[in-house]
């Protein structure tokens, strides 16, 4: 029979980083339970996506075991957002795909966004635990400290100080008459200093214009938001300064797990995990960053009954609980203050505060049965959710207001005088309880054709409720999805010389995000969205009858026949040894369908007799009964299709390496695998509300079409013959590294302004411009030397007052490559005696070389840092120690 049936291999180069610990146990895992079965739900596209239980920059084995290990770490100052799915969005942008090809897919789990390199959704009930006699256990603490680390490409002065210390602790044994016992302790702290570059006003631009005495003391509090420090980087603008501001971070975890027979053929398991992460955010302008308070807590219960050796059934019941709290920092500015990117936006994004709690409450039974012969084995199952997202979420409650380029002057120039382009609120009572029901269903057989040929098969069935709010305060008008038939099959064939043929196809679901139907909030008559054109700074609401239920409003419009959004996943490989290099061949492709979208709806159009300027947008919107209509709905398609080379080396002489090669391409119409259609996903949206799918078309937001990783790892000799001191200091040291290049990312190119001489004075100011210069599209922007000369403003030209779109296509450009070298050196020291103990030392470098990997530049036309390179995504180089006493 064929010995290996199932396995995950990553597609993406930053997959292979696992070679940074070849040997060695991650850190806080404890390395006698290879189930870990208590760390998987939150990582996959759930509802409930938040991401307490990892600390903000994990030790290089716990990256090891992640899909983006071989990348730098991320910058400090690029801020993501732990909810929903920024931070996969984020990582996305920084780092590319992350693909993985999946040969196999287990009916009992959800795979919905696996080929994208999601973690699956795995069954409510605990796996199988591993039982020992003795008792061993743990210990560990890693360090990071700045003085050890080297600056960033765009750092002024030295590097400040910052640390960042996790420790821990995890032990495992059995209790006489109970049990056995496994739990985990492990605690991170993070402090310091962040450096990044922000802009900010000139000398001459920090008095008030404004003459009215309300609308100039409105004005004097934004400029006062802004560090008093001046621009000390006018090599890269003349108005950006580089500057830091500090940061602490504090998370905890704690679980418990207890195992004990019940009865002479059952076994009981209960577990209960602990998170808490708080952050203090740091604010190179005052009230940029929301601070973040996240708290989750999960307990579950299993009950595994043993009818026989052939049949196995299990039952088990699983409660989350999810506490978000995100809010604006003390000194942060009332209203959110945008100024079309020629100095820093003031104040969070307009979804902040935050407060919601999500409970979720799964239940499940799965069995499976080997028919005599051992060829056919079956697994059936099914579980029932219930999902409660209770709490206070918006999306500009504390008000926007938007100086654009707009009356003949700058944006500066029209903040100074107090002139504001457009200014936007949300009043009314944003609480709300949703209530959803969800069940799945599988059944599958793994049938052994041949000794060399296997076969799996199957189907899977979800179905998801209308979410119901506890008092009416929103309904929702679309209908129950219950259509939701999901076929899986797979093989694996051991062919002649020992060629291993592997394939598989599936249907794979994935749900309507809470906060994609929880945006019904906003709408009348419960919340109303009032849009101001050319207000008065003073008093921008001045005219408004705010207790009228006729009040005109924007709207949050949810097609009827909105349904859940699906991907078709098919791979194929081939793989063989030749002599002591194993090479893989390998195919992945997926089609991603209705995947969920807003798209703007009701924009403003020349009405005959009526200029076209800001004034008058409202007066020219089609439906006079709403200010901007915003549809949520299903998109059109994601594409993905990537081929893999991929090798590795037996170990020779202490030393063993490989590599991986991946060309893909990763197309969508608009809007990603995992989007939400809410909050920064509205960012995204079309320039055309007619042909919207057509007009977003063009290179997915993470597509990186070559991706490269070279790595290694050689344990050096013992040296035993050179004496037990010499032996002990420079023998047996494990050394290894990994090369990762990659083309870097796409990148849309916008007008930043809907106002005349900028923009089509529709509404909307996410239009992109009309290119002059064909020559430049699809060329990498990667160097801030050279940046502005490719993205030169003479090269573009902006849409007219009244034009439709611009004729530049979504994501025509892309970022500089992403380069990086990881490595790592590590020893352990082994103890006899009584009990065996391991001492183990690592010390690993992130950024080895201290490559800068750029962030896309300003790419708004009428701002005038366009074209501009303000930042790097990764940090300078990391260097990290730690210990770990295993016993």
């Amino acid at each position: 029979m064929l010995a290996i049936i199932s396995r995950q291999k990553m597609v993406c180069v930053c997959s292979a980083m696992l070679v940074l610990s070849l040997s060695s146990p991650v850190w806080g895992q404890d390395p006698h339970d290879p189930e870990a079965p208590e760390a998987t739900e939150h990582q996959g596209m759930n509802p409930t996506d938040v991401e307490a239980e990892q600390p903000e920059e994990a030790p290089a084995e716990a990256q090891a075991s992640n899909d983006r290990a071989g990348a730098s770490l991320r910058n400090e100052n690029v801020f993501a957002s732990k909810l929903d799915t920024d931070t996969q969005k984020a990582d996305n942008l920084r780092l590319g795909g992350a693909y993985t090809i999946i040969t196999r897919q287990p009916l009992e789990q959800k795979f919905y966004g696996g080929e994208y390199g999601n973690s699956p959704v795995d069954v409510p009930m605990l796996g199988r635990p591993t039982i020992g006699d003795s008792w061993h256990g743990e210990v560990f603490e890693s360090l990071q400290n700045s003085v050890f680390n080297a600056r960033t490409f765009f750092q002024s002065g030295p590097v400040k100080p910052s640390r960042m210390n996790q420790y821990g602790a995890r032990f495992t044994g059995r209790l006489p008459g109970w049990g056995f016992l496994t739990g985990s302790f492990g605690q991170n702290k993070t402090r310091g200093m962040v450096n990044g570059n922000a802009l900010v006003p000139l000398p001459s631009e920090r008095t008030p214009l404004a003459t009215d005495p309300t609308s100039r003391a409105i004005v004097e509090h934004f400029l006062a938001a802004y560090p008093v420090e001046q621009p000390n980087r006018t090599d890269i603008d003349p108005r950006a300064l580089n500057t830091n501001a500090p940061q602490s971070i504090d998370s905890i975890n704690a679980n418990l797990r207890l195992d004990g027979k019940a009865g002479q053929k059952g076994m009981l398991s209960l577990f209960h995990d602990f998170n808490r992460q708080t952050i203090k955010a740091f604010q190179l302008v005052a009230g940029q960053n929301p601070d973040t308070a996240l708290h989750s807590q999960k307990s579950r219960a299993t009950y595994r009954l043993s009818l026989s050796d052939a049949t196995e059934i299990s039952f088990g019941g699983n409660f989350t609980r999810v506490r978000s709290d995100l809010h604006p920092e003390p000194r942060a500015v009332g209203p959110r203050v945008r100024l079309n990117n020629a100095i820093d936006t003031l104040g969070p994004g307009g979804q902040y505060p935050l407060n919601r709690a999500e409970n979720t409450f799964r239940y499940g039974a799965m069995g499976t049965h080997r028919f005599s012969g051992g060829r056919h084995r079956i697994t059936f199952g099914g579980e029932l959710s219930r999902y409660h997202l209770n709490g206070f979420e918006q999306n500009g409650t504390r008000g926007d207001y938007s100086f654009a380029n707009n009356f003949g002057r700058s944006s500066i120039e029209n903040l100074l005088l107090g002139v504001p382009t457009s200014y936007t609120i949300r009043i009314g009572n944003h609480y709300r309880g949703f209530r959803t029901w969800s069940t799945e269903a599988y059944f599958g057989d793994e049938w052994n054709v041949t000794q060399n040929f296997q076969l799996h098969f199957g189907v899977r069935h979800s179905m998801t409720t209308v979410p119901v709010e506890v008092n009416n305060l929103n309904a929702l008008p679309y209908d129950r999805d219950g259509n939701n038939f999901g076929p899986r099959v797979s093989f694996a064939y051991r062919g002649p010389k020992d060629w291993i043929a592997r394939g598989s196809y599936a249907v794979a679901f994935g749900d309507i995000f809470p906060v994609t139907y929880s945006q019904s909030r906003y709408n009348a008559p419960a919340v109303i969205t009032l849009i101001v054109n050319n207000p008065y700074l003073g008093d921008p609401l001045a005219g408004f009858d705010l207790n009228s239920r006729s009040q005109r409003s924007s709207l949050y419009r949810f097609d009827p026949n909105l349904t859940t959004p699906y991907t078709h996943q098919y791979s194929f490989t081939l793989e063989r040894a030749f002599g002591p290099v194993t090479l893989d061949f390998a195919y992945l492709g997926s089609r991603s369908i209705k995947v969920l979208a807003a798209m703007p709806k009701n924009r403003a159009y020349p009405v005959p007799g009526m200029p076209i300027i800001t004034a008058n947008i409202n007066d020219r919107r089609p439906d006079p009964r709403y200010f901007e209509i915003t549809e949520v709905g299903n998109a059109g398609i994601a594409w993905l299709d990537a081929a893999q080379f991929a090798w590795r080396l037996r170990p020779f002489h202490g030393f063993t390496g490989g590599g991986t090669y991946t060309w893909s391409k990763a197309l969508d119409q608009g809007a990603m695998y995992n989007s939400t259609a809410a909050n920064n996903d509205l960012n995204t949206r079309g320039q055309s509300e007619f042909n919207s799918l057509q007009d977003q078309k063009g290179f997915s937001q993470f597509d990186s079409p070559h991706a490269l990783s070279i790595f290694g790892a050689q344990q050096t000799p013992g040296l035993k013959r050179m004496g037990k001191v010499i032996s002990a200091i420079a023998g047996s040291w494990q050394i290894s590294g990994v090369l990762v290049a990659k083309k870097g990312t796409p990148f849309n190119v916008t007008t930043g302004a809907d106002a005349p001489g900028f923009g089509n004075v529709d509404g909307i100011g996410s239009d992109r411009p009309n290119i002059v210069n064909p020559s430049i599209i699809n060329m990498t922007v990667g160097n801030p030397e050279t940046s502005t000369e490719i993205l030169n403003p003479a090269f573009f030209s902006n849409i007219k007052p009244g034009e439709l779109a611009g004729n530049l296509a979504r994501n025509s450009f892309r970022k500089g490559a992403i380069v990086n070298v990881n490595a790592s050196v590590a020893r352990e020291w082994h103890f006899s005696g009584s009990r065996p103990t391991i001492l183990r030392f690592q010390g690993d470098a992130y950024n080895l070389t201290n490559h800068p990997q750029f962030d896309e530049p300003q790419n708004q036309t009428s701002s005038p840092s366009f074209g501009k390179i303000t930042n790097t995504l990764n940090n300078g180089r990391v260097l990290q120690f730690g210990m770990r006493l295993i016993f």
